[in-house]
């Protein structure tokens, strides 16, 4: 029995050295987000008379939620920060899209730069494991540590030259060998860079930004004839995009993304002016242009909501006051604020943790930085974003498929942080400052 027992094991041991083995194909994860994308535009297409061949295809195909609730603001730099960190606003750093600069000495500046962001990211991450990175255009990314790294970034006589690299290697977009641009969109430079990069490069894991609907959706509203036209283009976009990963790995996992939805708006409201009549900030003129050059509260505006910074939150008399001005104003129609979120409340929420206030306006509202004219004034039609996430028109966009994916399941309403560690999970990597699941 011993020698015909040890004779079997023999036996089966030889049948597997002579079998070939079975190797795990590295993972390919390509993320693309659609900046301004309402799901509605995907879930209901037909209803909008929308042709999105591609976008559609997830629904039956891959995994998908029926609205994304985002974090606070409601604006691009956070949510995209939040969706390669896991985690809330107050944590990662990245309070808005604009920085905070009260002398009005960096007019103009964004958080432009990785360095900013307190938490690893899922670029980070990646390297640590060895997987080859790259990213088009995500926000946040001059300087990050990405093997093929076009950066979002804007130079203008107030940003000077960008304090990192915006693109790695140097020479990158020579070497993807395009033809020069002409007429081209943003957009549609971004994705042939970004098609170039895949057949060149292959990265095992990459981030496109394409924004060209968000923009028309800043003019003339969701949903409008542009912004519909931004759509399919994009729809277009997005096929190309992932005919050529799929060539490049055909076992690759796509995940489609956008930040933050969006609504129509007809009034602007300048907060900065309320509260210089409220005597709290003081405007001069500079040959002709006003500037703030004192101030004891002052309006940090991301759209349709705006954070109330305090030069010393400390001071009691000083928090009593501001709220009550603020109060006031609200119970004014007028200045169509929804809603005020002290300083416990925007901690709750993972908000900006240097704000003593948020205001929040209604549907139809939205901040100004102006300095000058009315406090509220009338536009016409347009859209912005930037609001409170629980209001379902804020909902941004999840798709995903591919290589273990579910195809036909829907996921109901996600929270922005799952998204960072579900494309960890694909990646084969952990998040471990995420404080959320996977949603697979």
């Amino acid at each position: 029995m011993k020698i015909l027992f040890l004779g079997s094991v023999l036996s089966t041991l030889s049948a597997c050295a002579q079998q070939p083995q079975i190797r795990t194909a590295p993972p390919h994860v390509l993320m693309i987000s659609l900046d301004g994308m309402k799901p509605d535009y995907v879930l209901h297409a037909q209803q909008h008379r929308l042709s999105m061949p591609v976008l559609t295809q997830f629904l039956t195909q891959g995994t998908y939620a029926e609205g994304v609730q985002g974090v606070l603001p409601t604006v691009t730099y956070p949510s995209h920060t939040t969706m390669i960190t896991g985690v809330w606003p107050a944590q990662h750093g990245i309070y808005a899209n604009t920085i905070f600069d009260p002398e009005g000495t960096h007019l103009g500046e964004w958080y432009w730069y990785y360095q900013a962001i307190q938490v690893p990211t899922l670029l980070q991450v990646a390297k640590e494991h060895h997987l080859t990175t790259a990213s088009v255009s995500w926000p946040v990314t001059v300087g990050a540590p990405v093997d093929y790294l076009i950066a979002e970034f804007a130079q203008s006589e107030q940003t000077g030259l960008p304090k990192g690299a915006t693109v790695n290697p140097p020479d990158l977009k020579q070497s993807l060998q395009i033809k020069p641009f002409h007429t081209a969109s943003a957009d549609e430079k971004k994705t042939v860079w970004s098609i170039g990069i895949i057949k060149q490069y292959n990265p095992q894991f990459m981030l496109v930004h394409l924004t060209d609907l968000d923009h028309q959706e800043h003019m003339h509203a969701p949903f409008s004839a542009e912004a519909n036209q931004a759509a399919e283009t994009l729809d277009g976009q997005v096929g190309r995009l992932i005919d050529a990963e799929l060539q490049a790995s055909p076992d690759a996992q796509i995940v489609v993304v956008s930040d933050h939805g969006f609504v129509r708006i007809d009034h602007k409201v300048a907060l900065n002016l309320v509260l210089a009549k409220a005597g709290l900030l003081t405007l001069s003129s500079d040959n002709g242009k006003p500037r703030i050059t004192a101030w004891d509260a002052q309006a940090w505006e991301s759209g349709g909501s705006s954070a109330i910074i305090l030069r010393n939150p400390q001071d009691p008399a000083l928090v009593a006051r501001v709220y009550q001005v603020l109060k006031d104003l609200a119970a004014d129609p007028h200045y169509g604020i929804d809603r005020i979120l002290t300083h416990d409340d925007v901690v709750q929420r993972g908000g900006n943790p240097a704000a003593s206030f948020v205001i929040d306006f209604k549907v139809g509202y939205a901040a100004s930085g102006s300095l000058k004219g009315d406090s509220v004034k009338t536009i016409p039609t347009a859209g912005t974003h930037g609001y409170l996430p629980n209001n379902p028109e804020l909902y941004s966009l999840l798709l995903m498929k591919g290589q273990n994916i579910p195809a036909g399941r829907n996921l109901g309403v996600i929270d922005m942080r799952q998204i960072a560690p579900t494309v960890a999970h694909l990646l084969g990597v952990t998040l471990k400052d995420a404080p959320l699941k996977s949603v697979l």
